[in-house]
């Protein structure tokens, strides 16, 4: 075994198995189509919802619930979170399976477009926004997002490096250029602190910084 192999090892002995829900949660994704993060994304997931912890958070593109389950399993446990999906399909499955791992009220479905829905929730009211919405529409999720999120609050974006093509300048389709202009547009905001974690398909974690002389008291 070369060293690349045994580091990778290494690093995926810090991994924890999934559970029951979290395997048929990955495994119904995989025969209706729908792509959910990675094992190992889904646990930085749990794991920046678990910081503060977050009471307060939005999922945009609820998919099958595979990305939920990790988000409350690292949030508060009186939290709650509200996850958008627009296939009424999709929605029910997850609803589903959140009921089975026992999540059942911790969870507000909205059933809708994104773009729509969000106008209708309230400024700096959430401790972490997720995007794993169509691609082509990150740019316009990042401007919600950061008006959602409180001082100190975490923003992911799941899909950052676009199957490899965001850092290749001959890659000019629309959700490429989408991931690259919402990237860039974290990268140089001056509230934003941001890093790009190459876990799965990547993960653009960034936290809202706190104006001088402002707490977040929550």
């Amino acid at each position: 075994m070369d060293s690349a192999d045994a580091t990778s090892r290494y690093i995926d002995s810090f991994v924890e198995p999934e559970d029951e829900v979290l395997t048929a949660a990955r495994t119904l994704s995989s025969e209706q189509g729908v792509g959910p993060v990675s094992h190992v994304a889904g646990t930085w997931l749990r794991w920046c919802a678990g910081l503060r912890p977050a009471h307060d958070v939005v999922e945009i593109g609820g998919g099958l619930g595979y990305s939920a389950l990790w988000l409350l399993a690292g949030m508060h446990p009186r939290g709650m979170l509200t996850t958008i999906e627009v296939d009424p399909d999709r929605q029910a499955h997850a609803q589903r399976l959140l009921g089975q791992a026992g999540h059942g009220q911790r969870v507000r479905n909205i059933l809708g477009a994104a773009l729509t829905v969000l106008p209708r929730l309230a400024d700096d009211a959430y401790d972490l926004v997720f995007i794993d919405g169509p691609r082509t529409e990150y740019p316009a999720y990042l401007s919600h997002a950061r008006r959602l999120l409180r001082p100190g609050g975490v923003l992911i974006a799941d899909g950052i490096l676009a199957g490899g093509k965001v850092a290749d300048a001959s890659a000019t389709d629309d959700e490429t250029a989408a991931v690259r202009t919402c990237a860039a547009t974290v990268r140089d905001d001056p509230t934003l602190c941001a890093q790009i974690v190459p876990v799965g398909d990547g993960l653009l974690i960034a936290t809202v910084t706190a104006p001088d002389g402002q707490r977040d008291t929550r």
